[in-house]
């Protein structure tokens, strides 16, 4: 009788795992094919199973893309930067004016449509930083914080010189960010109405500054949310 409660209880623990979706692997660890390159000329190598994202002088913001579009997703990765590189991942982040959507306002509309040139990405990215910003959500291209940094809390989690383990939960508008098992962002998305897109690995700009400066991230994962 117990071994009988036992498998109902197991076989209905996996249902609930499998509405939420099966975890994905999103990198091999071991190359990056039919992953796109967006926006600057930054450069991506693989490097002992992480993506190695390496800075270029003169060039803006650069994004290495998956192939697919997500919604609704659970997210994890492992990241290391440079402290003096500034980066991020982009979420539900799209290039083209047909993908625009409706319920911007006025003045975001404009500024969006002016960067949906096909050529890069803009939409919610979530930090990555050693000054106090790690985990806020940027409303990238665009700009303006969607969800404000908590530097009291992220400069107690954040490891400045090591790996860092990022979580992020997005159900609709609801945008939730863990570093190193601490929640740091958790509130609701109402400006950018971004239900679906790419995700982004971002190299950021640095101007005409001729320091190369690196970013790395493996273990990176996925599974689709109701």
């Amino acid at each position: 009788m117990k071994k009988i409660i036992l498998l109902a209880a197991v076989a209905i623990l996996s249902g609930m795992n499998a509405s939420a979706g099966e975890w994905v692997a999103l990198f091999n660890g071991k190359d990056i094919d039919g992953w796109e390159k967006k926006g600057g000329e930054a450069t991506y190598k693989v490097e002992d199973g992480s993506i190695v994202g390496i800075t270029k002088p003169n060039t803006p913001n650069t994004f290495l893309c998956p192939p697919k579009k997500h919604g609704d997703f659970e997210l994890t990765f492992d990241v290391k930067c440079d402290p003096a590189l500034n980066s991020g991942v982009q979420i539900r982040s799209i290039s083209n004016a047909n993908e625009v959507p409706s319920g911007l306002s006025e003045k975001d509309a404009v500024k969006a449509k002016k960067k949906a040139d096909g050529k890069s990405l803009f939409g919610p990215q979530v930090e990555i930083a050693a000054n106090g910003n790690a985990a806020g959500v940027w409303f990238e291209g665009v700009g303006g914080w969607l969800l404000d940094p908590k530097p009291e809390i992220i400069n107690k989690a954040y490891k400045k010189d090591d790996w860092n383990s990022y979580r992020v939960l997005a159900k609709g508008e609801h945008i939730q960010v863990w570093v190193n098992g601490t929640k740091i962002s958790d509130g609701k998305d109402t400006r950018t109405n971004f239900k679906k897109g790419r995700l982004g690995f971002q190299v950021h700009g640095i101007g005409k500054k001729t320091d190369t400066l690196s970013v790395r991230w493996k273990n990176i994962k996925i599974r689709e949310v109701e």
